[in-house]
Protein backbone atom coordinates (compact mmCIF):
# COMPACT_ATOMS: atom_id res chain seq x y z
CA UNK A 1 0.00 0.00 0.00
CA UNK A 2 0.86 3.75 -0.27
CA UNK A 3 0.37 5.34 2.91
CA UNK A 4 0.62 8.83 4.09
CA UNK A 5 1.18 9.76 7.82
CA UNK A 6 0.30 13.18 8.45
CA UNK A 7 1.72 14.03 12.61
CA UNK A 8 1.83 17.42 14.40
CA UNK A 9 5.86 16.50 14.99
CA UNK A 10 8.60 14.62 14.01
CA UNK A 11 10.14 12.63 16.68
CA UNK A 12 13.41 12.48 16.31
CA UNK A 13 13.18 16.57 16.63
CA UNK A 14 10.63 16.58 19.02
CA UNK A 15 9.87 13.76 20.78
CA UNK A 16 6.59 13.22 21.99
CA UNK A 17 3.95 9.94 22.71
CA UNK A 18 1.67 11.44 19.48
CA UNK A 19 5.34 11.59 17.45
CA UNK A 20 6.81 8.67 18.90
CA UNK A 21 3.00 6.61 17.56
CA UNK A 22 3.47 7.99 13.94
CA UNK A 23 7.06 7.77 13.53
CA UNK A 24 7.18 3.68 14.94
CA UNK A 25 4.58 3.20 12.99
CA UNK A 26 6.06 4.46 9.73
CA UNK A 27 9.35 3.07 10.40
CA UNK A 28 7.80 -0.29 10.48
CA UNK A 29 4.95 0.08 7.74
CA UNK A 30 8.13 0.32 5.88
CA UNK A 31 9.92 -2.27 7.66
CA UNK A 32 6.94 -4.29 6.12
CA UNK A 33 7.73 -3.29 2.37
CA UNK A 34 4.69 -0.36 1.81
CA UNK A 35 5.73 2.97 0.07
CA UNK A 36 5.35 5.34 3.44
CA UNK A 37 5.65 8.98 3.32
CA UNK A 38 5.45 11.71 6.54
CA UNK A 39 4.33 15.16 6.80
CA UNK A 40 5.45 16.46 9.87
CA UNK A 41 6.84 19.86 11.78
CA UNK A 42 10.58 19.34 12.53
CA UNK A 43 12.68 20.93 10.15
CA UNK A 44 13.74 24.14 8.17
CA UNK A 45 15.05 27.99 9.97
CA UNK A 46 12.05 29.51 9.02
CA UNK A 47 8.26 28.99 8.67
CA UNK A 48 8.38 28.80 4.40
CA UNK A 49 11.29 25.93 4.88
CA UNK A 50 10.97 22.31 3.83
CA UNK A 51 13.45 19.61 4.07
CA UNK A 52 12.15 16.23 1.71
CA UNK A 53 14.73 13.23 3.47
CA UNK A 54 14.38 9.30 3.26
CA UNK A 55 14.86 8.17 6.98
CA UNK A 56 14.57 4.61 8.14
CA UNK A 57 12.62 4.19 4.76
CA UNK A 58 10.23 6.60 5.01
CA UNK A 59 10.23 9.52 2.23
CA UNK A 60 9.62 12.59 5.41
CA UNK A 61 8.17 15.69 4.31
CA UNK A 62 9.50 17.97 7.39
CA UNK A 63 9.03 21.86 7.71
CA UNK A 64 8.73 24.73 10.45
CA UNK A 65 5.53 25.03 12.53
CA UNK A 66 4.51 28.60 12.44
CA UNK A 67 4.43 29.84 16.51
CA UNK A 68 2.46 32.28 18.30
CA UNK A 69 1.58 32.47 21.51
CA UNK A 70 -1.42 31.35 23.67
CA UNK A 71 -3.29 34.35 23.40
CA UNK A 72 -2.82 34.62 19.73
CA UNK A 73 -6.10 33.64 17.54
CA UNK A 74 -4.10 32.63 14.84
CA UNK A 75 -2.67 29.56 16.87
CA UNK A 76 -5.25 27.10 15.46
CA UNK A 77 -5.83 28.95 11.90
CA UNK A 78 -2.40 29.41 10.81
CA UNK A 79 -1.37 25.42 11.97
CA UNK A 80 -4.17 24.20 9.87
CA UNK A 81 -3.02 26.07 6.91
CA UNK A 82 0.87 25.49 7.35
CA UNK A 83 0.07 21.64 7.71
CA UNK A 84 -2.43 21.72 4.69
CA UNK A 85 0.66 23.67 2.22
CA UNK A 86 2.66 20.57 3.45
CA UNK A 87 0.09 17.55 2.89
CA UNK A 88 -0.74 19.44 -0.69
CA UNK A 89 2.82 19.52 -1.47
CA UNK A 90 3.13 15.07 -0.97
CA UNK A 91 -0.08 14.64 -2.73
CA UNK A 92 1.18 16.52 -5.72
CA UNK A 93 0.80 13.83 -8.62
CA UNK A 94 0.29 11.07 -6.45
CA UNK A 95 -2.43 8.43 -5.09
CA UNK A 96 -2.20 6.89 -1.91
CA UNK A 97 -4.12 4.02 -0.64
CA UNK A 98 -4.53 5.65 2.47
CA UNK A 99 -4.07 9.05 4.69
CA UNK A 100 -3.31 8.76 8.31
CA UNK A 101 -3.36 11.45 10.49
CA UNK A 102 -2.88 11.87 14.21
CA UNK A 103 -4.76 15.10 15.71
CA UNK A 104 -7.17 17.26 14.48
CA UNK A 105 -4.95 20.23 13.29
CA UNK A 106 -3.46 17.46 11.10
CA UNK A 107 -6.90 15.88 10.37
CA UNK A 108 -8.35 19.34 9.42
CA UNK A 109 -5.14 20.18 6.89
CA UNK A 110 -6.14 16.60 5.45
CA UNK A 111 -9.07 17.65 4.54
CA UNK A 112 -8.00 21.36 3.22
CA UNK A 113 -5.76 19.69 1.31
CA UNK A 114 -7.53 17.20 -0.46
CA UNK A 115 -9.60 19.85 -1.75
CA UNK A 116 -7.33 20.78 -3.99
CA UNK A 117 -5.63 16.96 -4.77
CA UNK A 118 -8.46 14.95 -4.91
CA UNK A 119 -7.48 11.40 -3.61
CA UNK A 120 -8.92 8.06 -3.50
CA UNK A 121 -6.81 7.48 -0.44
CA UNK A 122 -9.35 5.97 2.60
CA UNK A 123 -9.00 8.23 5.88
CA UNK A 124 -7.78 7.19 8.90
CA UNK A 125 -7.58 8.98 12.22
CA UNK A 126 -5.81 8.20 15.10
CA UNK A 127 -7.11 9.20 18.32
CA UNK A 128 -4.55 9.89 20.74
CA UNK A 129 -6.49 11.77 23.69
CA UNK A 130 -9.96 13.52 23.40
CA UNK A 131 -9.71 16.92 22.13
CA UNK A 132 -11.73 18.64 24.60
CA UNK A 133 -10.36 16.96 27.51
CA UNK A 134 -6.87 17.54 26.50
CA UNK A 135 -7.23 21.17 26.01
CA UNK A 136 -9.43 21.80 29.38
CA UNK A 137 -6.75 20.39 31.36
CA UNK A 138 -3.76 22.09 28.78
CA UNK A 139 -5.72 25.29 29.12
CA UNK A 140 -6.34 24.89 33.46
CA UNK A 141 -2.44 25.45 33.60
CA UNK A 142 -2.65 29.20 31.70
CA UNK A 143 -4.72 31.28 34.20
CA UNK A 144 -6.46 34.15 32.19
CA UNK A 145 -5.59 33.43 28.57
CA UNK A 146 -6.62 29.79 29.38
CA UNK A 147 -9.96 30.98 30.91
CA UNK A 148 -10.50 32.68 27.32
CA UNK A 149 -9.35 29.75 25.62
CA UNK A 150 -11.84 27.43 27.22
CA UNK A 151 -14.56 29.50 26.78
CA UNK A 152 -13.89 29.60 22.57
CA UNK A 153 -11.56 27.06 21.75
CA UNK A 154 -13.37 24.24 23.74
CA UNK A 155 -16.88 24.16 21.10
CA UNK A 156 -14.15 24.71 18.10
CA UNK A 157 -12.53 21.80 19.22
CA UNK A 158 -15.38 19.78 20.03
CA UNK A 159 -16.72 20.66 16.46
CA UNK A 160 -13.38 19.96 14.29
CA UNK A 161 -13.19 16.41 16.11
CA UNK A 162 -16.74 15.59 14.89
CA UNK A 163 -16.21 16.42 11.87
CA UNK A 164 -12.91 14.12 11.57
CA UNK A 165 -14.84 11.26 13.03
CA UNK A 166 -17.43 11.58 10.58
CA UNK A 167 -15.31 12.14 7.88
CA UNK A 168 -12.99 9.31 8.90
CA UNK A 169 -13.27 6.00 6.99
CA UNK A 170 -11.49 4.54 10.19
CA UNK A 171 -11.08 5.55 13.74
CA UNK A 172 -7.93 4.21 15.63
CA UNK A 173 -7.28 4.27 19.39
CA UNK A 174 -4.94 2.76 21.68
CA UNK A 175 -6.90 2.19 24.60
CA UNK A 176 -10.55 1.41 25.79
CA UNK A 177 -10.53 4.39 28.29
CA UNK A 178 -9.84 6.74 25.10
CA UNK A 179 -12.95 4.72 22.65
CA UNK A 180 -15.14 4.95 25.79
CA UNK A 181 -14.61 8.65 26.15
CA UNK A 182 -14.78 9.83 22.92
CA UNK A 183 -18.30 7.59 22.50
CA UNK A 184 -19.51 9.77 25.53
CA UNK A 185 -18.31 13.16 24.20
CA UNK A 186 -19.75 12.30 20.84
CA UNK A 187 -22.51 10.33 21.26
CA UNK A 188 -24.42 11.75 17.93
CA UNK A 189 -21.57 10.73 15.67
CA UNK A 190 -21.44 6.92 14.60
CA UNK A 191 -17.76 6.05 13.69
CA UNK A 192 -16.32 2.86 12.87
CA UNK A 193 -13.33 2.80 16.13
CA UNK A 194 -10.73 0.07 16.13
CA UNK A 195 -8.36 -0.67 19.40
CA UNK A 196 -4.45 -1.06 18.41
CA UNK A 197 -2.21 -0.74 21.39
CA UNK A 198 1.29 0.33 20.60
CA UNK A 199 4.25 -1.99 20.45
CA UNK A 200 7.20 -2.17 22.44
CA UNK A 201 11.31 -2.03 21.43
CA UNK A 202 12.24 -5.43 21.15
CA UNK A 203 16.02 -4.67 21.27
CA UNK A 204 14.62 -2.62 24.75
CA UNK A 205 15.81 -5.57 27.21
CA UNK A 206 18.59 -6.20 29.99
CA UNK A 207 21.94 -6.78 28.92
CA UNK A 208 23.47 -5.02 32.62
CA UNK A 209 22.94 -6.27 35.92
CA UNK A 210 21.55 -3.37 38.03
CA UNK A 211 24.51 -2.86 40.16
CA UNK A 212 26.59 -2.49 36.60
CA UNK A 213 23.59 0.12 35.13
CA UNK A 214 23.85 2.48 38.43
CA UNK A 215 27.68 2.77 38.26
CA UNK A 216 27.47 3.64 35.22
CA UNK A 217 25.07 6.63 35.70
CA UNK A 218 26.49 7.23 39.66
CA UNK A 219 23.29 6.47 41.32
CA UNK A 220 24.19 4.85 44.81
CA UNK A 221 24.23 0.95 45.32
CA UNK A 222 23.11 1.04 48.98
CA UNK A 223 19.29 2.01 48.47
CA UNK A 224 16.22 0.82 46.42
CA UNK A 225 16.16 3.06 43.28
CA UNK A 226 13.00 5.13 42.16
CA UNK A 227 13.07 5.85 38.40
CA UNK A 228 10.57 7.93 35.88
CA UNK A 229 10.76 9.81 32.43
CA UNK A 230 8.12 11.88 32.04
CA UNK A 231 7.52 15.60 30.10
CA UNK A 232 7.59 17.76 33.45
CA UNK A 233 3.87 19.35 33.11
CA UNK A 234 1.39 19.10 35.90
CA UNK A 235 -0.73 16.79 34.48
CA UNK A 236 1.63 14.01 34.89
CA UNK A 237 2.17 14.67 38.75
CA UNK A 238 5.80 14.49 39.42
CA UNK A 239 5.52 17.00 42.25
CA UNK A 240 2.83 14.57 43.69
CA UNK A 241 5.36 11.82 43.60
CA UNK A 242 8.51 13.72 44.70
CA UNK A 243 6.24 14.44 47.91
CA UNK A 244 5.16 11.54 48.28
CA UNK A 245 8.88 10.13 48.09
CA UNK A 246 10.37 13.25 50.09
CA UNK A 247 10.04 11.59 53.41
CA UNK A 248 11.49 8.15 52.42
CA UNK A 249 14.43 9.17 50.47
CA UNK A 250 15.23 12.10 53.57
CA UNK A 251 15.37 8.84 55.80
CA UNK A 252 17.78 7.15 53.68
CA UNK A 253 15.11 4.23 52.63
CA UNK A 254 15.60 5.04 48.38
CA UNK A 255 16.78 7.71 45.28
CA UNK A 256 14.53 8.94 43.38
CA UNK A 257 15.42 9.74 39.55
CA UNK A 258 13.40 12.51 37.09
CA UNK A 259 14.40 12.15 33.51
CA UNK A 260 12.35 14.26 31.29
CA UNK A 261 12.58 18.65 30.24
CA UNK A 262 9.39 20.30 30.26
CA UNK A 263 7.72 23.81 31.53
CA UNK A 264 7.85 22.63 35.38
CA UNK A 265 11.43 22.08 35.83
CA UNK A 266 11.84 25.03 38.01
CA UNK A 267 9.29 24.36 39.68
CA UNK A 268 10.49 20.88 40.63
CA UNK A 269 13.89 22.05 41.42
CA UNK A 270 12.24 24.25 44.00
CA UNK A 271 10.05 21.38 45.50
CA UNK A 272 13.47 19.26 46.16
CA UNK A 273 15.37 21.85 47.29
CA UNK A 274 12.75 22.72 49.97
CA UNK A 275 12.44 19.05 50.83
CA UNK A 276 15.97 18.97 51.94
CA UNK A 277 16.42 15.68 49.12
CA UNK A 278 18.87 17.41 46.85
CA UNK A 279 21.19 14.88 47.02
CA UNK A 280 18.96 11.69 46.44
CA UNK A 281 16.10 12.99 44.49
CA UNK A 282 17.89 13.96 41.18
CA UNK A 283 16.40 16.08 37.97
CA UNK A 284 18.68 14.20 35.03
CA UNK A 285 17.13 16.04 32.33
CA UNK A 286 16.08 14.88 28.74
CA UNK A 287 18.05 11.21 28.16
CA UNK A 288 19.33 9.86 24.79
CA UNK A 289 17.70 6.48 24.22
CA UNK A 290 20.73 4.73 25.30
CA UNK A 291 21.15 6.45 28.73
CA UNK A 292 17.50 6.10 28.98
CA UNK A 293 17.81 2.53 28.62
CA UNK A 294 20.70 2.54 31.26
CA UNK A 295 18.21 4.03 33.83
CA UNK A 296 15.71 1.33 33.54
CA UNK A 297 17.88 -1.23 34.30
CA UNK A 298 19.23 0.59 37.21
CA UNK A 299 16.16 0.88 38.95
CA UNK A 300 13.76 -0.63 41.54
CA UNK A 301 10.31 0.83 40.91
CA UNK A 302 9.12 2.96 37.63
CA UNK A 303 6.55 5.60 39.31
CA UNK A 304 4.05 6.85 36.94
CA UNK A 305 1.91 9.28 38.98
CA UNK A 306 0.29 10.78 36.44
CA UNK A 307 -3.27 13.05 37.34
CA UNK A 308 -5.88 12.41 34.61
CA UNK A 309 -5.77 11.80 30.95
CA UNK A 310 -3.05 9.02 30.37
CA UNK A 311 -4.47 7.23 27.05
CA UNK A 312 -1.81 4.66 27.12
CA UNK A 313 1.47 4.76 28.94
CA UNK A 314 4.36 4.27 26.21
CA UNK A 315 6.41 4.66 29.02
CA UNK A 316 5.15 1.48 31.46
CA UNK A 317 5.79 -0.87 27.87
CA UNK A 318 9.30 0.32 27.95
CA UNK A 319 9.72 0.02 31.92
CA UNK A 320 8.06 -3.60 31.73
CA UNK A 321 10.11 -4.57 28.68
CA UNK A 322 13.18 -4.66 31.07
CA UNK A 323 11.14 -6.21 33.56
CA UNK A 324 10.82 -3.30 35.40
CA UNK A 325 8.14 -3.22 37.71
CA UNK A 326 5.40 0.44 37.69
CA UNK A 327 3.76 1.80 40.45
CA UNK A 328 1.01 3.87 38.56
CA UNK A 329 -2.30 5.89 39.84
CA UNK A 330 -5.53 4.03 38.66
CA UNK A 331 -6.71 6.75 35.52
CA UNK A 332 -7.20 6.38 32.54
CA UNK A 333 -5.24 3.53 30.35
CA UNK A 334 -2.75 2.87 33.00
CA UNK A 335 -5.07 0.37 34.41
CA UNK A 336 -5.49 -1.29 31.12
CA UNK A 337 -1.49 -1.86 30.82
CA UNK A 338 0.10 -2.86 33.56
CA UNK A 339 -2.80 -4.07 35.68
CA UNK A 340 -2.95 -7.25 34.72
CA UNK A 341 0.63 -7.93 35.70
CA UNK A 342 0.75 -5.54 38.69
CA UNK A 343 -2.60 -5.45 40.19
CA UNK A 344 -1.29 -4.36 43.36
CA UNK A 345 0.55 -1.76 41.86
CA UNK A 346 -2.23 1.16 41.17
CA UNK A 347 -2.60 3.62 43.38
CA UNK A 348 -5.39 7.01 43.46
CA UNK A 349 -4.62 10.02 41.11
CA UNK A 350 -3.28 13.32 43.16
CA UNK A 351 -3.29 11.59 46.44
CA UNK A 352 0.91 11.91 47.51
CA UNK A 353 0.16 10.53 51.12
CA UNK A 354 -1.73 7.11 49.17
CA UNK A 355 1.09 6.72 46.85
CA UNK A 356 3.85 7.15 49.20
CA UNK A 357 2.14 4.01 51.39
CA UNK A 358 1.44 2.27 48.27
CA UNK A 359 6.06 3.17 47.86
CA UNK A 360 6.77 1.78 51.60
CA UNK A 361 4.57 -1.68 50.99
CA UNK A 362 7.11 -2.18 48.23
CA UNK A 363 9.84 -0.90 50.22
CA UNK A 364 8.61 -3.52 53.28
CA UNK A 365 8.03 -6.47 50.77
CA UNK A 366 4.59 -6.29 51.71
CA UNK A 367 3.99 -5.99 47.56
CA UNK A 368 5.94 -8.02 45.82
CA UNK A 369 6.26 -7.66 42.00
CA UNK A 370 5.98 -11.14 39.42
CA UNK A 371 9.82 -11.66 38.35
CA UNK A 372 11.03 -9.98 35.63
CA UNK A 373 10.44 -12.48 32.96
CA UNK A 374 6.94 -12.09 33.88
CA UNK A 375 6.44 -8.64 33.41
CA UNK A 376 8.84 -8.66 30.24
CA UNK A 377 6.90 -11.74 29.12
CA UNK A 378 3.42 -9.46 29.67
CA UNK A 379 4.96 -7.02 26.67
CA UNK A 380 5.91 -9.30 24.65
CA UNK A 381 2.77 -11.62 24.35
CA UNK A 382 0.49 -8.94 24.19
CA UNK A 383 2.72 -5.50 22.98
CA UNK A 384 4.59 -6.85 20.35
CA UNK A 385 5.25 -5.29 16.50
CA UNK A 386 4.14 -8.30 14.38
CA UNK A 387 0.77 -8.36 16.16
CA UNK A 388 0.58 -4.91 16.10
CA UNK A 389 1.40 -3.90 12.92
CA UNK A 390 -0.53 -6.66 11.43
CA UNK A 391 -3.88 -5.07 13.01
CA UNK A 392 -2.91 -1.99 11.37
CA UNK A 393 -2.26 -3.37 8.06
CA UNK A 394 -6.20 -5.01 8.63
CA UNK A 395 -7.21 -1.68 9.90
CA UNK A 396 -6.24 0.12 6.71
CA UNK A 397 -7.99 -2.62 4.75
CA UNK A 398 -10.96 -2.48 6.15
CA UNK A 399 -10.59 1.27 6.09
CA UNK A 400 -10.13 1.26 2.35
CA UNK A 401 -13.44 -1.50 2.02
CA UNK A 402 -15.74 1.67 3.79
CA UNK A 403 -14.72 4.32 1.47
CA UNK A 404 -15.06 2.02 -1.54
CA UNK A 405 -18.61 1.24 -0.56
CA UNK A 406 -19.55 4.93 -0.38
CA UNK A 407 -21.07 6.74 -3.18
CA UNK A 408 -18.14 9.06 -4.96
CA UNK A 409 -18.75 12.58 -4.73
Amino acid sequence: MKILVVADYFFPCQPGGLARVAWDVAQALARRGHDVELVAAGAGDSAASTTTTVVEGVLCHLFRRPLFANWDPRRLTAAVAAYAGQVSRALAGKQFDVIHFHSIFTGAAVLRAMKQAPQRAALVYTVHSPVVQEQRLTWSQQGLVGFVNQAVGIPVARRMERRLLACAHATHVLSRFTANELAREHPQVRFPCQLIPHFFYGEWRRRLTRAEARSRLGWPSNRPALFTVRQLRHRYGIDDAITAVAPLAAAGRCTFHIAGDGPNMGKLRTQIDDSGCRESITLMGRLPDDTLQVGYQAADLFLLPTRALECFGLISLEAMSFGLPVLGTNVGAIPEVIGPVLPGFLSPPGDPEAFRAKITDYLDGRIIPPAEEVIRGHVTANYSELAVMTQYELLYERARATKAKLPTS
